[in-house]
């Protein structure tokens, strides 16, 4: 008889699957816990238009040693709209690392996926991970590297900007333009995912704890040309400061010091929650380094107006607008992103044209 079992989580699964979810993840100077608290399945419906969360149960004490989930989302892939699995919130209980049930989740994953390929994406600093999972071993399915993305942590701003362009809140009646704002970014960004915004009118859970309102708009005359969301997710998705490298923990009381004259963004000490806020479709043309300025200098001062201490995005290393960055304080974590097959042939010829998109909001 197997010592494990594969299955699909159920709601009585949460705190179990919460305890999973805050293992320390490894990453550059700062150790982070992913969290998703109270409630995992609010942030997996986030995450995932449609979530599968599978969990890997030991037996003989029903005890859950593991889980992943690969849910699909609807996303623009070389420009056409096609569901697409993301494998994400891989966790494997300490005591059980490096063991049979790695072998496991994978036999699960095949079984969900079975003639298809599916996203992933792993920390640059998680050298255990990537290396079991890029290695080619036997039963492993065939990662593809499509490059790296960069989630940046932006805590202060090195320049003052002061934006000119037409910068507003969005309302109900821009939403028109704002979904097919969607469909004209689609043929420039790789797995841009298809957003509907009418959701946001009736609280749908794609798009939980947001709200029109929260969505500013860049015109020029009447066509819309930026866009991006303040997304406040600390209801159901949290960062917590694990600990710090020995470097970074010698000088951090130095730092805080400086950044509470300065009004810079103080270091938490081990434990607390990072305070910050998520921009969602950060968008602009990828050419138009001018409005995406002006848009990310707009939404650092929201969100310095509503007291939160950073505001974070994802973009390609490919992204042509990541100069825009160097007008701000950056505390960058780096990802491998991955398509991920079975089978070779199964694997996607992609457009490398195209930039990929993420959303630090739904990694």
């Amino acid at each position: 008889m197997s010592s494990f079992v594969a299955r699909l989580a159920t709601a009585a699964d949460n705190a179990a699957i919460l305890a999973l979810m805050s293992q320390p993840q490894p990453s550059n100077g700062v150790q982070f816990a992913f969290e998703r608290l109270p409630n995992y399945f609010d942030s997996a419906s986030v995450t995932h238009q449609h979530p599968h969360t599978i969990v890997i149960e030991k037996q003989n004490d029903k005890r859950l040693v593991a889980m992943v989930n690969m849910g699909w989302r609807e996303v623009f892939v070389d420009g056409h709209l096609q569901r697409i699995r993301y494998g994400a919130d891989l966790r494997i209980d300490k005591q059980f690392q490096g063991g049979r049930v790695l072998m496991y989740i994978n036999r699960a994953v095949r079984d969900c996926v079975q003639e298809d390929w599916y996203q992933s994406v792993i920390l640059s600093a998680n050298d255990k991970s990537r290396s079991a999972l890029e290695g080619g071993r036997a039963g492993l399915p065939i990662y593809r590297s499509l490059g790296t993305i960069s989630t940046h942590t932006i805590t202060g701003r090195k320049a003052l900007f002061t934006p000119h362009k037409q910068i507003r809140r969005a309302q109900i009646a821009d939403i028109p333009a704002m979904n097919a704002f969607i469909k004209q970014m689609a043929e420039h960004y790789q797995f841009l995912p298809r957003y509907d915004f009418y959701q946001l009118t009736h609280h749908h859970p794609y798009f939980n704890g947001l709200n029109i309102d929260d969505f500013l708009v860049l015109f020029d005359d009447e066509q819309l040309v930026g866009l991006v969301g303040l997304w406040n997710q600390k209801n159901f998705k949290q960062t917590r400061v694990v600990d710090y490298n020995r470097t970074v923990a010698m000088f951090r009381p130095i730092y805080n010091w400086w950044s509470r004259l300065t009004g810079g963004f103080v270091l938490p000490a081990k434990g607390q929650l990072v305070d910050y806020i998520a921009l969602h479709s950060p968008l602009t043309h990828p050419k138009d380094s001018d409005s995406f300025r002006h848009l990310l200098h707009h939404a650092w001062l929201e969100v310095r107006q509503q007291q939160k201490a950073a505001m974070t995005l994802t973009l390609a290393d490919t992204d042509p607008r990541l100069s825009v960055l160097a007008d701000f304080k950056t505390i960058p974590l780096t990802a491998y992103q991955y398509a991920v097959a079975f089978k070779e042939p199964l694997l996607p010829i992609l457009d490398n044209q195209r930039i990929p998109y993420f959303e630090s909001g739904r990694l």
